[in-house]
């Protein structure tokens, strides 16, 4: 959908500033909003704008104007359904100006705050010249619609419609599966037919005498026998629709967890930031083998279960039409109370669901980190919060139950009070001997009675079914419609000799498009070359990192690789560039040797011995009771700091990279240990380029240059010795400081 018609006919504004406004502001526009609120909280249409010295209102025309040097603060307040900026010239007056929004415009407000909050400390525009109005104001305003879009509310009927798309490649399966169910249900009609057929043809005639015993003898074990051919083929039918459909439920399923694991793979770090993963593991394994219940069983048995109330209806009538109709017309009330029924269930299974990830995150969380779990003493702690959690998703569950057995009996009672009704029309006929009901007619109409009621029922579990699938879809394809952050260019370049050379060109970012981590940076690494970088903590230094191996695009700038934009070379060959030592490596449940080959599973043991002994992993491996086939468990816990670390370096190593982050891969550490590791990544790092992040400077001595990063920006550039020498620097100050601690340290011994 057009930008333009996605703004107006959705949101109900403007997709950018209006050109008038433009033409009537003599100042370069550096953002924007819309309006939407007055001050008494009333629907409006007016632009907030800034500029480079002024902030403008505007509605029909420029209302006010506000020199942005004017401006002390800026107070951001929110309600349940609205925000408010408030423009502070100083705390004892009045203030400059309040503008109201919805929530909706929340967002671009709060980057005008951020943006003037920069001017008012830094009094500086440098750092957003480059912004472009237009699109932040787009961003802002569509990022969370983007981001609702797929767990917002969708029509049922999509839902099952894009369910069933997945039956597509086994129409073959499914066409057997439905035969059998039709099979089944039609052949199941002839008993019933047969045992009137007995008792008004064989047994009446004979005990009338207008039979002799060999003619009934004769009819009768035909029918009989017509008899055992019906259940028999209907079995055979019954056995055909069973192998056929359950089969196909668990191929479905196993392409719903396919696509779903699939599609996880290529969404970026940001999506995972905002899931826990105890919802998303309960998605991949739960939610689909909800949906395998409902495709086995659930499909073929609603269509199944009409046909058969069809049929029946038919048969009943053609019986007798008073108590055919009799027993058929209150069919549709009763399908209808189960409709509204499931509709009700449905909201009660999506709030059991959405519960339910509540506890298994909490497994999530508290299972891997158990020994911090036993280290602070809460194991009674952790036992209420799962209690709390299970406690909640009980009584949803309670309410499931309730709910159903409620309706259950009360469905029931119908059907028996329309075969009380039957009984009590078809009474009278009965004894009068009434031509029209012989005692045949009446048998076989009982038997199609006692039918009639399981179709019904059916359909009643089957819409359980049905709502526990429906609501298990939606929590699946809210992750299928998830869309990537990180999208291949449509014609991607093949990097296949990279060679390390790097630049950031006037880089901006932004995690959550309101605060700026990183700001107009700037800089180029050559091949070969060692970068540090050091600064305080929050400072941008892992973001750079991150930008580099493209677990983020940037939000403005550019990076290339060789000259080229990272976001145009395959994503595939960028990946195989990169290697990556972090401080707290992540080993998996696995031998030490998958674990070291885990980026080149193709790699030899040779190679993986190789690759050990330059990570200084080999000694201690060969010391463990089955060497490099020792199992180590999950997240490697079976291995020390130091010993994950050497693990973590040899696989860098085996995957030969051009490139080389290392994110604190020494910090924690004892100081033998880190002697080992920082030998390994010395190694590591020859012939590479090398982006190294440590608040341990000593660690950085051998760095060919470090940037200091403060706050999102490069404060200085320059050797070991070059930033030492300037005394008021900020890495001198650190230097120094670590250098009274090491000293006080020493001391202390």
């Amino acid at each position: 959908m057009k930008t333009e018609l996605f703004f107006r006919q959705f949101l109900g504004q403007e997709e950018k500033l209006p050109q008038w406004i433009r033409e009537s502001i003599n100042d370069k526009i550096i953002l924007y909003s819309f309006v939407d609120l007055d001050s008494q909280y009333e629907s409006n249409q007016q632009w907030l704008v800034i500029g480079r010295d002024n902030l403008y209102i505007v509605g029909k025309s420029i209302e006010r104007e506000i020199k942005l040097a004017e401006i002390a603060s800026i107070k951001e307040s929110d309600s349940l359904s609205s925000t408010s900026l408030t423009f502070i010239k100083a705390h004892d007056l009045p203030p400059l100006l309040r503008v109201n929004s919805t929530l909706r415009q929340k967002p671009m407000l709060s980057q005008i705050k951020f943006y003037l909050e920069e001017i008012v400390s830094k009094n500086s525009h440098a750092l957003w010249d480059k912004l472009d109005a237009d699109s932040q104001y787009q961003k802002m305003i569509t990022q969370k619609v983007v981001e609702a879009q797929s767990s917002g509310k969708v029509e049922d009927r999509q839902t099952l419609g894009r369910l069933l798309t997945y039956l597509k490649p086994y129409r073959k399966d499914l066409a057997w599966g439905a035969c059998g169910a039709f099979g089944a249900t039609l052949i199941g009609l002839v008993p019933p037919y047969v045992s009137g057929k007995v008792i008004d043809h064989v047994v009446k005639p004979f005990q009338d005498g207008k039979l002799d015993l060999a003619e009934a003898m004769k009819i009768g074990w035909i029918l009989i026998a017509t008899l055992a051919v019906s259940y028999a083929m209907k079995e055979l039918f019954m056995w055909i629709r069973l192998r056929k459909m359950s089969i196909l439920g668990e191929k479905v399923a196993y392409d719903l967890r396919i696509e779903l694991y699939s599609h996880l793979q290529t969404l970026g770090l940001d999506f995972f930031a905002k899931k826990h993963s105890g919802s998303i593991i309960t998605r991949v394994s739960s939610d689909t083998d909800r949906i395998w219940d409902f495709i086995a069983f659930g499909i073929v048995e609603v269509s199944v279960s009409i046909m058969m109330l069809t049929s029946l209806a038919i048969v009943l009538i053609t019986l007798n039409p008073l108590l055919g109709l009799t027993m058929t017309i209150p069919v549709p009330l009763l399908l209808i109370s189960i409709y509204f029924h499931g509709e009700r269930m449905k909201r009660i299974f999506i709030r059991c669901w959405r519960k339910w990830s509540d506890v298994t995150s909490v497994l999530s969380d508290t299972i891997p980190g158990i020994q911090v779990v036993k280290a602070f003493n809460q194991e009674e702690r952790e036992k209420k919060r799962f209690h709390q959690k299970l406690d909640r998703v009980t009584n949803e569950f309670f309410n499931v139950h309730l709910s159903w057995t409620k309706f259950w009996p009360k469905l029931m009672l119908g059907i028996h009070a329309i075969t009380v009704l039957t009984w009590s029309l078809a009474f009278p006929k009965l004894v009068s001997s009434d031509p029209t009901l012989t005692a045949g007619v009446f048998v076989s109409f009982l038997l199609y009675m006692t039918m009639f009621s399981q179709p019904i029922e059916i359909i009643g579990q089957v819409t359980r079914m049905l709502n526990r699938a429906i609501s298990s879809a939606y929590r699946i394809f809210e992750i299928l419609d998830a869309q990537p952050s990180i999208f291949e260019s449509k014609s991607p370049i093949v990097l296949s000799d990279i060679k390390g050379n790097i630049e950031f060109k006037n880089v901006f970012y932004s995690y959550d498009g309101v605060r700026t981590v990183l700001k107009n940076m700037s800089f180029s690494v050559k091949q070969g070359e060692m970068i540090g970088l050091v600064g305080e903590s929050g400072g941008g230094k892992s973001t750079i990192t991150k930008l580099i191996a493209r677990f983020y695009d940037v939000t403005n700038g550019q990076i290339t690789i060789d000259g080229v934009d990272v976001k145009e070379i395959e994503t595939s060959s960028l990946k195989k560039s990169i290697g990556m030592v972090l401080q707290e490596p992540y080993l998996f449940h696995g031998s030490i040797a998958e674990n070291i080959a885990y980026a080149r599973p193709e790699a030899s043991l040779k190679e993986i011995i190789s690759a050990s002994k330059d990570g200084n992993a080999h000694d201690f491996i060969m010391r463990l009771p089955f060497g490099y086939d020792t199992v180590i468990g999950e997240r490697g816990h079976t291995l020390s700091g130091g010993e994950r670390q050497r693990v973590s370096i040899a696989r860098a190593i085996l995957a030969d990279p051009k490139i080389l982050i290392l994110d604190e891969a020494t910090s924690a550490v004892d100081t033998e240990t880190e002697r080992k590791i920082q030998e390994a990544l010395d190694r590591l790092a020859k012939g590479r380029t090398v982006f190294a992040v440590a608040h341990r400077l000593s660690t950085l001595q051998k760095a060919d240059r470090l940037i200091v990063i403060k706050k999102g920006e490069i404060v200085e550039s320059g050797t070991h010795q070059e930033l030492l020498q300037l005394v008021d620097g900020e890495y001198a100050k650190l230097h120094h400081m670590q250098s009274e601690l090491n000293a006080e340290f020493v001391k202390g011994e």
